[in-house]
């Protein structure tokens, strides 16, 4: 247990995590939900997010910016603002 606590406390592990997240949530809302399907651009948006992390956090790795948690809502909120988009066919 203590282990996987570690494993989740990881920086790395919470954007791919907050990235894998965002990704299934954008292939079912695609598939299930808004009237046609995401676009190959768009979907390609969290994970780009969690590679410029990966670039800034080795670069900056005691500022502000490399912190873990603005980088995860920024997933988050470009996976919303993707879906609400096609949801009013703004693409």
């Amino acid at each position: 247990m203590k282990k996987i606590r570690e494993l989740l406390i990881s920086p790395h592990i919470q954007i791919a995590l907050a990235t894998g997240v965002s990704i299934i949530v954008m292939a079912y809302f695609s598939k299930r939900v808004l009237p046609e399907p995401i676009g190959f651009l768009p979907s390609a948006i969290p994970p780009f997010i969690a590679i410029i992390y990966e670039g800034v956090a080795k670069k900056y790795k005691d500022k502000k910016i490399a912190t873990t948690w603005y980088w995860v809502a920024a997933i988050i909120i470009s996976t919303a603002v993707i879906i609400t988009a096609y949801a009013i066919k703004f693409f």
